[in-house]
């Protein structure tokens, strides 16, 4: 018999004995809104949508949808995080009849470009940007590639194309008539190839999957739903999930991720009472727990599926959560299994539980497919009423796992305990449980394969305390040329594959380990490679609640750790504060250089990028943040110019053992010791209740900063020594700076708050190393990477005060953009920008995304363009940052001879002014903002400086006026320390 004929045969008994309704889950929506009406069922953030609301929202955007062309049958391709916008998303596309295709925010292009070939979805409904990836360059390649996909929809800002979620508002309509057996969504399976396969799950099934399931785990109306894994997995979704909380009048609380700082605030300000983890992120928990204090009493119920949990972890979760745990065994094809909220604690320890329902039929097997004994090693088979008969489009695949009676082969390995309970006991194909996604060891074999220094490759699974299994790729090399686990990283990115699929751990050989029949041995392989991955020291992390400026707490806590050594960078909303250094990256002389707790590595710095690659790689902590700074004299040795005399290294990184991480309502505090984690948690909350009920009480501004007379006559001749240069044609353009020198000590806080409040800068930052300081308001970044090697730039050139009033700033506006001296500046910037990011950027999407725009920094007004590319296979972030530094808009064109002429002209080492402040993590991501509109001072000696752009066409005198322009952006904020406190600083030793 097929197996779809077994189900058809079951259909009409599951519908009399009552575990399939005859409705669809968009009939039960309706059902549960007129049920539950005014009772909030959703919570994102500070938004909260009642049942009646929600269903409302979900009927607009169903009208929408329906205007924009997708029908019943339809597939749509929907990649969304948690959140309000997915739950309306999903119920919309349920009313019009269209297939939801539930994919992983992780999923990138490899993933989607196999999704769309397989479904030929009508629809791509994504987020333009969650977690730090921008989804919309690879959305917009889907349009390109999948000749079915008619409508890109983007949940956020649109680019270049496609349609913003938010505008889809359409007449509400009579909902699509849906026959309750038919598919109502397709989720993905993990599989055990690589090849996604999509499982057709009906409305009358699924809706059983999760009403079931709530009643067996104690949903009722006062369930609090915590949704913090990926809500497009079953388990969030449906088990119970999401629907199966909204089935019972309750409520569900969306986290963005699952780490604890963020859960943990959502159980205690929401009263969360259910939620569900995979068992690496239950450890983390647990590990959070040891330090963190929230309020977790509201929480009566932890499930933990997705793989096997560990008796002795098992055993801490209700001492240290104060809840219950469920074990959940399931799977996104049907089965599910639960341990009981009443079964006794060695069930509840030791087992994953039974089938949910009577009607399950589960059976273990032998490889003849005869039953095997009680308590023996089986392979789980199983039919029942929510289980599926066939994937999606897989034919031959199903004939594979589908028998003639209908049972779905899993590949899972079990036996039964005495008491009637499931343990698990592994797969009969290889995969790879990382932290809770499954990963085909044979689909990253393959893609190891097609690297073009690699022979032969296997993938296998070891131990690892904080994801369950990492990653270990063992590969035989064509030619016994070095190959970096950084290089396989650049060559997975370059195929679209999700950072969670690239491999963690790298090993060489030069034959493969054989059993004795001749086949590959993988056993051998994990033994002797278990213990080759060194521990990493690991940031013990919280968050604390704020209600002060960030800014002013930010600025409040460097004071504090001052005179530390210290940076404050803010970027994109976040202040991001590291406090001393534990370990540090620095190149200096010819090698890079990293140090940590006293022991030191070098390699040679002929090639900076893969230098600074493989030092990053040696550091042994985890997800990392290093905070530095790059000299303009960094220039000087991309370009192949002698190095000047310096007193600091070129480029250094420190990691801090400390860093505070402020935003709007939160600061993220992660420390690698407990007690430098409590001792900062008290200082957050100390600060912030002073920031918030104290004005800024400002020092006065600093006495008299010539900033117009000082050394500009000097400065006259250096422009028309320039502008000479210029026209004998040995450079087109350089930017000439000049100093002005401060009387006093500075108030570095002070200063920063001033400046920062009437600054409008890219990015801001405090450093302070030795006896060296500086405060600045970044008009520009040199180089912005994301994780996923999205490369962004954004020169300015061109300059005009704002002036005193609209009217005048609008007038100063119009005669820069008729000035063709500014705008053949700003041309040839843009020029080189682009000529220096094609070498390292794919040519598809390498290009001007916004062209000659007004910036206003400050003072003044600039015209603005951006950038924006891709790496190639084989570049890193740090590939981009030598392609870019200096800044065009601090150097000159041809960068090479602008930077000797600069020397030449200024006599002497600019040190940190047009060189960077910046930001790396240890996902691949890097933020550098140009030091300009800066307050430096060194061993008490204290200046501001400011250049110009000179090309042929340049006047000294309005040249000079531009520095002046500059200037007025930072001197007159500068603050001084008061004078007992001037006094204390100088007898420091």
């Amino acid at each position: 018999m097929h197996p779809l004929h077994w189900r058809d045969t079951q259909a009409q008994h599951l519908t009399q004995a009552g575990l399939w309704q005859p409705q669809s889950l968009n009939e039960h929506l309706q059902d549960w809104a007129r049920a539950f009406g005014p009772r909030i069922a959703l919570i994102e953030g500070d938004q909260q949508l009642s049942y009646r609301d929600f269903e409302h929202q979900v009927c607009c955007l169903a009208g929408g949808l329906a205007d924009l062309g997708i029908h019943s049958g339809d597939r749509v391709l929907v990649q969304l995080p948690n959140g309000i916008a997915f739950a309306r998303t999903l119920f919309a596309l349920l009313r019009v009849g269209a297939w939801p295709i539930l994919a992983m925010p992780a999923h990138r292009e490899h993933e989607i470009q196999a999704l769309c070939e397989l479904a030929e979805p009508s629809a791509y409904i994504v987020a333009e940007r969650f977690l730090g990836f921008d989804y919309r360059p690879m959305a917009e390649r889907q349009l390109d590639l999948c000749p079915a996909l008619r409508q890109l929809v983007i949940a956020g800002d649109v680019d270049n194309r496609g349609v913003p979620l938010a505008t889809l508002h359409g007449a509400v309509r009579e909902p699509e008539p849906v026959d309750p057996h038919s598919t109502a969504l397709l989720l993905l399976s993990g599989g055990t190839t690589g090849t996604p396969k999509l499982i057709p799950r009906s409305h009358a099934d699924y809706a059983y999957n999760a009403m079931a399931s709530a009643q067996l785990c104690g949903f009722d109306r006062d369930a609090v739903y915590l949704a913090a894994l990926p809500i497009a997995h079953n388990f969030p979704l449906a088990c119970p999930g999401l629907i199966g909380a909204l089935s019972t009048g309750g409520r569900v609380v969306f986290s963005r991720t699952a780490s604890a700082d963020e859960a943990f605030d959502l159980i205690a300000r929401h009263r969360v009472t259910h939620t569900a983890l995979v068992p690496p992120l239950v450890k983390l928990w647990l590990q959070a727990r040891e330090w963190d204090h929230s309020d977790l009493s509201s929480l009566r119920l932890l499930q933990v599926g997705g793989a096997r949990l560990s008796s002795d972890v098992a055993a801490l979760v209700t001492p240290a959560l104060g809840c219950a745990l469920q074990q959940v065994f399931g799977m996104a094809e049907g089965l599910l299994c639960y341990t009981r909220l009443d079964d006794p604690q060695s069930v509840i320890l030791n087992t994953q539980g039974r089938p949910l329902c009577a009607a399950d039929d589960v059976r273990l097997v032998n490889t003849d497919g005869t039953s095997v004994a009680a308590g023996e090693v089986g392979e789980l088979i199983v039919r029942g009423p929510y289980t599926i008969s066939g994937y999606y489009r897989a034919e031959a695949h199903n004939r594979q796992v589908f028998d003639a009676e209908g049972f779905y082969h899993s590949g899972d390995l079990a036996r039964w305990s005495a008491d009637g309970n499931l343990v698990i006991e592994g797969r009969i194909k290889e995969q790879i449980n990382r932290a809770g996604e499954k990963i085909a060891a044979a689909e990253i074999e393959q893609l190891l394969r097609e690297h073009p220094q690699v022979q032969d490759a296997a993938v296998i699974a070891l131990t690892d305390e904080r994801l369950g299994e990492r990653v270990c790729a063992c590969v035989i090399l064509h030619q016994p040329q070095p190959i970096t686990l950084g290089a396989l990283h650049q060559h997975f990115q370059s195929l679209g594959l999700p950072r969670h699929k690239w491999p963690d751990q790298l090993e060489i050989l030069h034959s493969w380990p054989l059993t004795s029949v001749g086949k590959l041995d993988k056993r051998q392989l994990q033994q002797r490679f278990q213990c080759n991955a060194e521990p990493r020291q690991r940031y013990l992390e919280c968050r604390v609640p704020i209600s002060a400026d960030p800014q002013a707490l930010a600025a409040a806590l460097a004071g504090h750790y001052l005179p530390q050594d210290l940076t404050l960078y803010e970027h994109q909303g976040e202040w991001s504060l590291g406090i001393g250094s534990i370990a540090q990256v620095r190149l200096s002389g010819t090698t890079v250089q990293l140090n940590v707790a006293g022991q030191c590595w070098s390699w040679p710095a002929d090639d900076i990028p893969l230098a600074l690659e493989k030092a990053a790689q040696a550091l042994p902590f985890e997800l990392w943040r290093a905070y530095g700074t790059a000299t303009f004299e960094l220039a000087r040795r991309f370009h192949q110019l002698a190095d000047m005399p310096s007193t600091r290294p070129l480029l250094q990184l420190d990691i801090p053992p400390l860093e505070i991480r402020v935003r709007e309502g939160s600061a993220l505090i992660r420390a690698l010791q407990p007690a430098a984690l409590n001792a900062a948690q008290s200082r957050v909350q100390e600060l912030d209740a002073e920031c918030a009920r104290t004005l800024d009480q400002s020092l006065p501004r600093v006495a008299q900063v010539d900033i117009a007379h000082h050394d500009a006559a000097r400065y006259c001749r250096q422009v028309e020594s320039a502008v000479a240069q210029i026209s004998r044609g040995d450079y087109q353009k350089i930017i000439l700076s000049r100093k002005v020198p401060l009387e006093g000590r500075v108030d570095l806080v002070a200063s920063y708050r001033a400046g920062r409040l009437a600054n409008t800068p890219a990015r801001s930052f405090i450093h302070h190393k030795g006896g060296f300081s500086c405060v600045g308001f970044s008009p520009e970044t040199v180089v912005e990477v994301s994780a996923g090697g999205a490369v962004s730039t954004q020169p300015l050139a061109g300059t005009r005060a704002l002036g005193r009033d609209a009217d005048e700033e609008a007038r100063l506006r119009q005669s820069l953009y008729q000035d063709p001296k500014e705008i053949a500046e700003h041309a040839v910037s843009v020029k080189l920008a682009f000529e220096e990011l094609q070498p390292i950027c794919e040519p598809q999407g390498l290009g001007v995304s916004e062209f000659m725009d007004i910036s206003r920094r400050g003072s003044v007004q600039h015209l603005s363009s951006r950038l924006k590319g891709r790496l190639k296979p084989g570049c890193n972030a740090w590939h981009a940052f030598a392609a870019l530094f200096p800044a065009v808009t601090a150097s000159g064109i041809p960068k090479r001879e602008a930077i000797a002429a600069i020397a030449e002209h200024e006599g002497g080492s600019r040190d940190l002014y047009s060189g960077c402040v910046m930001i790396a993590d240890s996902d691949g991501s890097l933020d550098a903002a140009l030091v300009l509109r800066s307050l430096f001072e060194d061993h008490g000696q204290a200046w501001v400086q400011a250049g110009a752009g000179i090309v042929s066409l340049s006047l000294p005198e309005r040249e000079l006026e531009e520095t002046r322009e500059k200037l007025a952006s930072i001197a007159p904020h500068v603050r001084l320390l008061a004078v007992e406190t001037q006094r204390a600083a100088e007898v420091q030793p």
